[in-house]
């Protein structure tokens, strides 16, 4: 854009400050009068007829998103409520993503670059403990594999979650706080040399340095906002733009399709029970009003009123004169129903980056080959979901419980302050997936560790297990095997 052409802009945002009117036909005269006076060099600016009505302005990732954002979170959280669609997306996301939990595998190594096995272990152990409900959860409803279902759940639907760590507990002095993006107190304004965006107080380079969150009182009305360091706050949001500091519901994308394929069975179910109704019309002949339903009326042949005869299994009846029957065809449900809602279920699962067979389970159509393409394709965007979990949450969370272990002396590591990044080393382990044909991956899975292609840590990771614990499991079978005098050759086979 030419500096003639950024100083018209600005004056437009100008106007539009206090005549948003006048400011919307300038910028309407002055893309006309641009197109006329310049070639067009690709298709998509064209400013004829067909791409008038689409005028889009560029505008800062929170000037976009802060209109909109309250409203479509509240029609996303609807949809979860009552659609059944929205409903399958978030429970295979769960399924997939989390399941039944992302565990830590510590892995601090000490200076020979060995784990050191004790440490690690007791750390683990420590874990496993304080993740039960009553000592990781402030509300000691979830264990911590709970919870991150629904940090995922929460941020597609509303877009964004917040984690924040607590010293709260007994087991650990250290709790984990959901706070859900209503709490974040918007209206705050900002100050001199201090930008606080959507209640988010950013830096100038635009990373978050505090949140300002309501401070409820026991009626949940807001009364106050108090800010919060973000060191102490983990949001879980999809950031897309470099200067976003606030998520936007995933469903957005897909709202009209999920809220289209509801109406549309429920429009369908209308007509279907409105067509049950009817099983037959009698024509009369006389002329007078219609009647419908079971309170109709005909009349016989003296001109007396009479009810229409209703539809029993075996009756014989005769009509009076002049009348005659039409049998009722209903045309409901409709034939092409379900293919309308296979299509639109298709485009929400691609719209959410999931394969329409994990959305609607329907393997009808699958074969082994599309099936394990599909499952490919899936695992590939849950994966990325889940980085982005451990990124931002898990691995937070990680070095703040093993800094509270090392605090309330439940573990002893003298250095830890000196060189915590030594000792939060930690792998976060998926839920382990099922095969789609089990021997031809146990067949292959078994060759690429003969080649060298693979590892058995990355094996058990993808079925969700610990390397050493299998392998110590495994150890004592074997010594169990041998104890009752059983073949050990038979003993390496099973």
């Amino acid at each position: 854009m030419s500096w003639f052409g950024k100083a018209g802009f600005a004056l437009d945002r100008a106007i539009g400050m206090v005549a948003p009117s006048v400011a919307l036909r300038r910028m309407s005269d002055r893309e006309r009068m641009e197109s006329l006076v310049a070639s067009r060099s690709y298709d998509a600016a064209r400013l004829d007829r067909y791409g008038s009505g689409w005028t889009p302005v560029n505008q800062r990732p929170d000037e976009t998103d802060r209109v909109y954002r309250d409203r479509i979170r509240a029609r996303a959280r609807d949809l979860e409520r009552n659609n059944g669609i929205a409903q399958s997306v978030l429970l295979a996301l769960e399924r997939n993503v989390i399941g039944t939990g992302l565990r830590p595998q510590a892995k601090v190594l000490d200076k020979s670059g060995y784990e050191m096995d004790d440490l690690n272990n007791q750390l683990e152990a420590l874990w496993e403990v304080w993740a039960k409900p009553d000592n990781c959860d402030v509300t000691g409803h979830d264990s911590f594999y709970g919870l991150q279902r629904m940090m995922l759940r929460r941020m597609v639907t509303d877009g964004e979650i917040f984690t924040m760590m607590v010293s709260t507990g007994e087991y650990l002095p250290l709790q984990v706080q959901l706070v859900e993006a209503d709490a974040l107190a918007t209206w705050i304004p900002g100050k001199k040399d201090v930008r606080i965006v959507s209640g988010v107080e950013v830096s100038p380079t635009w990373k978050p340095v505090g949140y300002w969150f309501y401070k409820d009182n026991i009626d949940g009305i807001p009364t106050e906002a108090v800010r919060v360091p973000a060191e102490r706050v983990f949001p879980l949001f999809l950031k897309t733009r470099p200067q976003a500091v606030r998520g936007m519901s995933q469903f957005a994308h897909v709202m009209g399709n999920i809220k289209d394929s509801g109406e549309y069975m429920d429009a369908e179910l209308m007509a279907a029970r409105v067509a049950a109704c009817f099983a037959a019309f009698v024509k009369t002949g006389s002329g007078g009003p219609a009647s419908v339903g079971r309170s109709g009326m005909i009349q016989d042949r003296s001109g007396r009123d009479k009810p229409v005869t209703r539809l029993e299994p075996g009756i014989i009846n005769t009509l009076p004169e002049g009348a005659d029957v039409t049998f009722a065809n209903p045309t409901h449900p409709n034939a092409g129903a379900s293919d309308f809602v296979t299509l639109q279920q298709r485009l929400v699962g691609a719209g959410m980056g999931q394969s329409y067979e994990a959305v609607s389970r329907d393997v009808s159509q699958t074969n082994y080959s599309s099936a394990r393409a599909a499952a490919l394709e899936d695992e590939a965007g849950y994966k990325v979901l889940r980085q982005i979990i451990v990124e931002k949450v898990m691995e937070p969370v990680w070095n703040s419980f093993v800094a509270s272990c090392v605090l309330s002396g439940k573990v002893t590591i003298r250095d830890y302050f000196s060189q915590p990044e030594v000792y939060n080393r930690c792998r976060w382990v998926p839920p382990g997936r099922q095969w789609v044909d089990p021997l031809k991956e146990v067949v292959a899975t078994t060759k690429e560790l003969s080649a060298g292609l693979t590892t058995l840590q990355d094996v058990c990771a993808s079925k969700g297990r610990d390397w050493r614990e299998v392998l110590e499991q495994r150890g004592r079978e074997m010594e169990y095997w041998k104890s009752l005098g059983l073949d050990e050759s038979e003993g390496a086979k099973g």
